[in-house]
């Protein structure tokens, strides 16, 4: 695994173009497609591997330039005087409530998995309103947080993070990746299992931010990914810096196309016929209604 990220990060510069990594026989077993533009300052690609790599994977990532003024964060707002802290919503809901262009599943939350009242865990700002406070030691002490002009961190919100200063904010389970390199954490008993995953991650000069979601849990399509392995992906994809976020069931991406949220991946949701009789042979999946969802704002490409 060392030799093989060592030749992915010796190629960082060819991901703009598509970077596909073949197996002596010629067939590729890890592909990085190239970045589509999709909005302003927002792009989109496609990752995966083949069955020469330790597991099949499906990947999907989204680039968001910080840099453009145009850009705005969302995340789940307080559900007010509602019980526990926001009202569920699976994130295709959240895509055609709020108008964002582009979404993620984001913070672990509890009770799972009917919709409903959720109490989140870990640190969650919308816009700029304590909707879940940090947690200073522990499970949800990993957060992704960016003030209100769009400055980002991946960091531990410990005794010395002030929530004053952000105005949108996440929290995950684990930092999967530090100034490029893995901690400890990723190989921890706990964090070695297959699952599907969501993450986020930073560029090492903090302008692009990095939505991540890796399938999972569908034999012959795609298997899901350890921790390590989604340090990987983020690596693949240009960050330096990583956080891990709810996966599982919950993994999902949606971008807005039109007047329409359509779901980018494929949720690991049980699956149902997706016409009206079960002779339907095209399954739908069916999306959790999760506690916390992180989207963005942006306008529309320009045109000629």
């Amino acid at each position: 695994m060392k030799r093989r990220l060592r030749r992915w990060i010796t190629g960082a510069a060819a991901l703009a173009g598509g970077l596909a990594l073949g197996t002596p026989g010629g067939r590729a077993a890890v592909r990085v497609e190239p970045w589509t533009p999709i909005f302003r300052g927002v792009e989109l690609a496609r990752g995966g591997a083949d069955a020469t790599e330790p597991r099949l994977q499906q990947v999907w990532a989204v680039r968001i330039d910080l840099r453009d003024p145009a850009i705005v964060f969302l995340t789940t707002p307080s559900n007010g005087e509602a019980p526990l802290e926001t009202t569920s919503e699976t994130t295709r809901e959240f895509v055609q409530r709020h108008g964002v262009q582009v979404a993620i599943n984001a913070s672990f939350f509890s009770p799972c998995c009917a919709p409903g009242d959720k109490d989140l865990t870990g640190l969650a700002l919308a816009r700029g309103v304590v909707v879940s406070p940090a947690v200073r030691q522990g499970p949800g002490d990993c957060v992704l947080a960016i003030t209100k002009d769009n400055r980002a961190v991946i960091t531990r919100s410990g005794a010395a993070f002030r929530e004053a200063d952000y105005w949108t904010a996440v929290a995950g389970s684990a930092i999967v990746l530090e100034a490029g390199v893995k901690p400890a954490v990723v190989t921890a008993p706990d964090n070695v299992a297959v699952h599907p995953r969501t993450a986020v991650g930073l560029s090492r000069d903090g302008r692009y931010l990095f939505l991540l979601v890796i399938d999972g849990r569908q034999p012959g399509y795609s298997a899901g990914a350890t921790l390590s392995e989604v340090a990987d992906w983020l690596l693949r994809f240009g960050a330096q810096v990583g956080l891990n976020l709810d996966g599982g069931g919950s993994t999902t991406l949606v971008r807005a196309v039109g007047d329409q949220a359509v779901v980018v991946n494929r949720p690991s949701g049980a699956a149902k016929p997706a016409g009206a009789g079960a002779e339907s042979p095209v399954p739908a999946r069916t999306l959790r209604s999760v506690g916390n969802n992180l989207g963005v704002f942006a306008p529309p490409l320009a045109t000629r």
